[in-house]
């Protein structure tokens, strides 16, 4: 116990020491510094390990002070209990500022990018590029020669509109761009006859005789070359039709705004022949009532030939890319048209 209590008073008087230094800057100068006592038994300071070391505290331990090593504080008995008693001074005014160090000259690393920015927004659009040029017009119809079956076609070197006829069966396949199709039993014409063969020449008689019977007939004289390759069939005309305007409305072949039916690839022909075509040229278009509907005139595969009224005729090939509606129309007057049904031959099911 000696021990302990001298430790605590060594602690006490550094304590002291520390205050009595304070007191004496704060001070006046003209107020003379106290000589340290060199006992400190009047203090009747105490050291215990921790807080659960202190005796109990009772009357002949009132105003005992204990200095607790484990929680570096003061405790002291008072009125039934310990407390800490806090003998930490006033805080001493800030010292000056130091002199700021130099710049480092060694740069530091690159902070991390930052997030993308958010997209901005769509800019105005472009004027529109000037119009292409007109595409070419559709192909009709072309007959190249014949093959001897549809086994036979060309699978390559064929042009949209190129035709074929099968010697097997007479049909006419057409080339639509991508495969053969099977437009039907279309021939033109039979060419003319070639010329008879020469004669054979005359056997050897035979010698005289006796009358006999009649001899056997001699062998037939041996077939005569073939004659030239006639010229090429031309397509022909499939329908023609007799167009009238007796009642400011066209008729077609006797029926009033009659509806037509034309297949792609074939040839047709409106007569306008008759006197009371005379003010209504007949037209196509691909709007109802023509340039009347607010539409145009149809020109791919159209000619016409002479005058309305007298010997006008309008001769359509239809195109294999023709619409599947159509209309034709008086070229001076509205309401007097009907409707032209475009169609294909050959279907697959």
């Amino acid at each position: 116990m000696p021990q302990k209590r001298l430790t605590a008073k060594a602690a006490l008087l550094a304590i002291l020491m520390i205050a009595s230094a304070l007191s004496g800057c704060l001070g006046s100068e003209d107020n003379p510094e106290p000589e340290p006592k060199d006992e400190l038994d009047d203090w009747n300071v105490f050291l215990v390990l921790a807080a659960n070391n202190l005796p109990g505290c009772d009357s002949t331990m009132d105003g005992r002070l204990y200095y607790v090593s484990s929680d570096s504080n003061f405790q002291t008995c008072s009125n039934g209990a310990w407390s800490i008693i806090d003998l930490t001074g006033p805080s001493g005014q800030d010292g000056a500022d130091g002199t700021d160090g130099a710049d480092s000259t060694v740069a530091g690393p690159a902070g991390p990018a930052g997030p993308a920015g958010a997209d901005g927004a769509d800019g105005a659009d472009g004027t529109d590029g000037a119009a292409g040029v007109n595409g070419a017009d559709g192909t009709s119809v072309v007959i190249q020669g014949s093959v001897t079956s549809s086994a036979n076609l060309p699978a390559t070197g064929n042009n949209n509109g190129d035709g074929y006829i099968t010697d097997d069966t007479g049909h006419l396949w057409v080339w639509d761009g991508s495969q053969w199709i099977d437009a039907g039993l279309i021939q033109g014409p039979a060419g003319a006859d070639g010329a008879d063969g020469a004669d054979g020449a005359d056997g050897a008689p035979g010698s005289s005789g006796a009358d006999g019977a009649d001899g056997a007939d001699g062998a037939d004289g041996a077939d005569g070359a073939d004659g030239a390759q006639g010229p090429a069939g031309t397509m022909p005309v499939v329908k023609e039709m007799i167009v009238t305007a007796p009642i400011m409305d066209f008729f077609i072949d006797g029926i009033q705004d009659g509806s037509v039916t034309l297949y792609r690839g074939f040839t047709y022909t409106f007569d306008q022949s008759d006197s009371s075509n005379g003010y209504h040229p007949l037209r196509v278009s691909t709007t109802s009532d023509g340039t009347h509907g607010g539409g145009s005139e149809y020109t791919n595969g159209v000619t016409y030939t002479g005058y309305q009224g007298s010997n006008g005729l309008l001769t359509f090939t239809v195109p294999l890319d023709a619409p599947d509606s159509m209309y034709y129309y008086c070229a001076n007057h509205a309401g007097m048209g009907g409707t032209i049904t475009i169609d294909s031959l050959g279907s697959v099911s």
